[in-house]
Order: C-alpha cells, then sequence, then structure tokens
C-alpha cells in the first residue's frame, strides 16, 4: 500500500514538473514549433526528460510492474543533476521549492527510492 502511494505521490510530483516546463518554456499555443525551438536548450530538456521519465517510473510502479523505481530515479538524476549543474539552486530565495526544476527533481529522486525500498503487495 506503502509502495502505490509513494508512485502515486510521484507520478503527481513528474506531472507538476512536466506542467512547470511546458507553461516556462512552450506558454504558446503551437506546441509543435515550440518543442523544435526549444529542443536544443538543456534548460529545458533536463527537467522534461526527468519528468518524463519520473512519469512513467511512477505509472510502472503503481501499476506493480518491476523496473519502475530505477526508470523514475533516473529520470530524478537527470532533472536534478542538471538543474544544479546549470547553476541553479536547491534552496531557492523566498523558499518556492515547488518552482525550483532542481528541488523538484530531488523530490522526484526521494519519493522513486522510497517505492524501490518498499516491498511489494
Amino acid at each position: 500500500m506503502l509502495r502505490r502511494i509513494a508512485a502515486l505521490l510521484l507520478i503527481m510530483t513528474s506531472g507538476w514538473l512536466l506542467y512547470q516546463t511546458h507553461s516556462h518554456f512552450l506558454g504558446g499555443s503551437d506546441l509543435a514549433r515550440a518543442f523544435m525551438a526549444e529542443f536544443d536548450n538543456p534548460y529545458f530538456l533536463g527537467p522534461a526528460i526527468g519528468g518524463l521519465l519520473g512519469l512513467a517510473g511512477g505509472l510502472i510502479v503503481f501499476l506493480g510492474g518491476a523496473g519502475g523505481a530505477a526508470i523514475a530515479i533516473t529520470g530524478g538524476v537527470i532533472s536534478a543533476g542538471l538543474s544544479v549543474y546549470l547553476g541553479e539552486r536547491l534552496l531557492p530565495e523566498g523558499f518556492k521549492v515547488w518552482e525550483n526544476e532542481a528541488s523538484v527533481g530531488v523530490t522526484i529522486l526521494v519519493l522513486a527510492a522510497i517505492a524501490a525500498v518498499v516491498g511489494r503487495d
């Protein structure tokens, strides 16, 4: 039961990271053109890939499959690691951690680790 709760929180956190990345970078109505314009931007690709891997891993864990936590851990490492490498702080000024890609990436990493450690039902 705790594994499914961690997976559900992982899905919601990854969805928030994808929403935040989408609204910050792609915000327009023509998504294909905006995506191609941001395709070589590491500030966009890190959180986007991390959020997609976290979401996919969370769905796999929630549905009881094997390997989902490892996929989500990879997404968290990509999101948090690349954000910190590009100069973003883990604890932003004003403590708005929900608006910081590095903090949300660390949260994905922690939730995926919890889902990996907790036994299956």
